[in-house]
């Protein structure tokens, strides 16, 4: 793997991954694809690993590092991607990985056993009921997901968790900019504005471009959302039929 890929977040993006860190990083890597054997965690080549699940997992501080300490919640983190790269990257997070499937999350507490991560929890849970738990909602300072759902849908099962001035921050491709604008409507309903931030890295593949959007808490959510999951499916938000 291209370890030396990694040197580049200090320059384009304002903070360095020490070797200690990366020797957590490699440590991941190397837990992830020997149960990816048997449990089908991810379809990226070992030697693709350090762009496509490292630094595109990092590349959600890029617009932005999170506060010291901060509450940060991974909806829906299946191997653990981007929520234990940015919890390596900035170790005074209090993170939680929230997964709704059972093996996975056994999957998690085995990685943050074997990493050291103290500070992590691991929640089976979904994300529509998750958000409504009192002590939950409205409580973290960063809400973030990688490839869970798309944007309309993504939005309502985030923003409900983010507290005021917090962030749900979404990573997607160039191709979806129309998606992400689209967004806006639903997600001053749920009371966040958006703001849309472009990324360049270099991977293995050669540079990427990603857009990091970034929605922000200016009021609280209504009661109302997020909706039962396949109301949600059926009508996301901004595209209401009528």
């Amino acid at each position: 793997m291209n370890w030396s890929l990694l040197n580049q977040t200090e320059t384009r993006w304002g903070f360095a991954i020490s070797p200690e860190q990366q020797e957590q990083m490699d440590a991941y890597l190397q837990y992830l694809y020997e149960a990816n054997e048997a449990m089908n965690l991810t379809r990226v080549p070992q030697e693709e690993a350090v762009g496509r699940h490292l630094l595109d997992s990092l590349a959600y501080a890029a617009a932005g590092q999170p506060p010291r300490k901060a509450r940060l919640i991974d909806v829906g983190t299946g191997a653990g991607l981007p929520g234990i790269p940015l919890q390596i990257a900035f170790p005074s997070l209090r993170m939680t990985l929230l997964d709704s499937h059972g093996n996975t999350v056994e999957f998690l507490n085995g990685v943050c056993l074997k990493l050291g991560l103290e500070t992590v929890r691991c929640i089976q849970a979904r994300a529509e009921d998750f958000a409504r738990q009192p002590l939950e909602r409205e409580g973290y300072d960063w809400v973030v997901a990688r490839a869970v759902a798309k944007v309309p849908v993504l939005i309502e099962l985030l923003i409900p968790l983010i507290k005021g001035g917090g962030f749900a921050i979404a990573n997607r491709s160039q191709g979806e900019q129309p998606a992400l604008l689209n967004s806006e409507k639903g997600a001053k309903l749920l009371g966040a504005k958006m703001a849309i931030h472009e990324v360049a890295f270099e991977a293995e593949q050669g540079e990427v471009t990603r857009l990091i959007a970034k929605y922000r808490k200016a009021f609280k959510t209504p009661r109302a959302y997020p909706r039962p999951w396949a109301t949600i499916l059926k009508q996301p938000l901004g595209e209401e039929s009528g």
